[in-house]
Formats: C-alpha cells, sequence, structure tokens
C-alpha cells in the first residue's frame, strides 16, 4: 500500500510539473488542461499534458526547462505531451502538433538524448539531431521544414524522411514530396516587445528572446511559397 501511495504522489508531481513558461504572446489563446479551460497569459506556467490553442493573429512562444523554444502561430493546437529532464541522458520530450503552425529550437535535450526528442504530427513523427524546424499542419497537408541541423520524419504510412538543413517535405494522401535548396529564414524574433507584458523569467530558465526595436517580427505561420 505504501508503495502504491508514493507512486501516486510521484505520478501527481510529473503531472502538475512546471516544464516551461510562456515568455511571450499575442493576442488571445488558451489552455487547455486536465479538462479545464484557462486563458493563456505571459510568464504562465506549462504543465505537462498542457495543449496551447491560438485563435486568429494569435502567437505564442513557450520556453521549456532545457531551454527549447517553440513558437505557436495563428489558428493552431499543440500539446505538450511529456517533457522530462534532468541533464541525464533520461530525458525526453513528447510534443503533438494537431493543427496550425509550430516552429522548434531545440535546446538541451537535443543535445544530450536527441533519441528521446519527438514532436508527433496528424501523420508522421519528427525525430531531431540537434536542430531548429517547424511544421505546418492543414486539412489533408502537411509541411515540415528543417532550418538547421537535420530531421528525420516517419510517416504513418510507412517509411522515413531524412531532411537536412534547406529542405522541406510536403505529405497530402496521395503524395510525399521533398524540396531542397530552399532559401534559409532565419529565427527572427517572434513577437515585438511592444506585444507581451513586463515579466520576470524564472531563474531556472536562460531564455532566448530579447526584443527587437530595429525590425518588425515575422512571425512564420504563413502557408510557405515554394
Amino acid at each position: 500500500m505504501l508503495k502504491i501511495f508514493s507512486l501516486m504522489i510521484l505520478m501527481g508531481a510529473f503531472l502538475f510539473a512546471n516544464i516551461g513558461t510562456i515568455m511571450a504572446m499575442k493576442g488571445s489563446a488558451s489552455i487547455d488542461r486536465s479538462g479545464r479551460t484557462l486563458k493563456a497569459k505571459s510568464g504562465m506556467s506549462i504543465l505537462n499534458g498542457d495543449e496551447v490553442i491560438t485563435r486568429n493573429s494569435s502567437r505564442v512562444q513557450v520556453i521549456l526547462k532545457d531551454n527549447t523554444t517553440l513558437t505557436i502561430g495563428a489558428n493552431s493546437s499543440f500539446e505538450f505531451s511529456k517533457f522530462y529532464f534532468d541533464g541525464s541522458k533520461k530525458s525526453s520530450v513528447r510534443l503533438k502538433a494537431k493543427r496550425g503552425f509550430f516552429r522548434a529550437v531545440t535546446g538541451k535535450i537535443a543535445k544530450i538524448a536527441p533519441k528521446r526528442f519527438k514532436v508527433k504530427t496528424v501523420s508522421a513523427t519528427i525525430g531531431i539531431r540537434g536542430t531548429d524546424f517547424s511544421g505546418n499542419i492543414m486539412d489533408k497537408r502537411e509541411v515540415i521544414r528543417c532550418y538547421s541541423g537535420a530531421i528525420s520524419v516517419k510517416l504513418d504510412k510507412g517509411g522515413v524522411k531524412n531532411l537536412l538543413a534547406g529542405m522541406l517535405i510536403d505529405i497530402t494522401d496521395k503524395n510525399v514530396d521533398i524540396k531542397s535548396n530552399l532559401k534559409s529564414l532565419p529565427f527572427e524574433k517572434v513577437i515585438d516587445s511592444d506585444d507581451i507584458d513586463d515579466i520576470t523569467p524564472p531563474k531556472d530558465i536562460n531564455h532566448r528572446y530579447e526584443p527587437s526595436h530595429n525590425s518588425e517580427p515575422y512571425y512564420y505561420d504563413q502557408p510557405y511559397n515554394y
């Protein structure tokens, strides 16, 4: 009985652990947490199992505790299925892109346990090798792009496609197309400082976000031109 009780405590600690923080946002977004709907705000903690849902013209940027940066575009649904980070090779990330646009710049887990970093989309699973990549999950179509490093895309219908920097994979019900030699898109500042609340990040997050006043931000949530 004591072992069961201890296990329940550990499971509860895992489920309700703070795994990251909303460092910046624009527009309206919500968090689905254990059946409850919460209004997303800058500085809000992200827990295991949280699903971030954005509205029209909304953007949310989340920094996880290993310094992975995730940008979620407008009209998107993105789930933080499982995150565990202790600095060892037991660390792992499981994310799920259900709808819309996301872009990820991987952090420490990608360096120490790259095989344990996975992003599930509607029709594939993305594995990484220290990288910057994005996905646009549309109705009956997905476009996954690698900006730096490399990713592997394991298709639900079978087969694995490896993408290097400057390559994308376009997945539909009928075709799987890979394109290369694309122009590099730098990871611009996602949200200008005028669009976010004044917050103090947790001490254990060495965040990447540095507002820029020199140029308009580019959000990377529009369909690709190619």
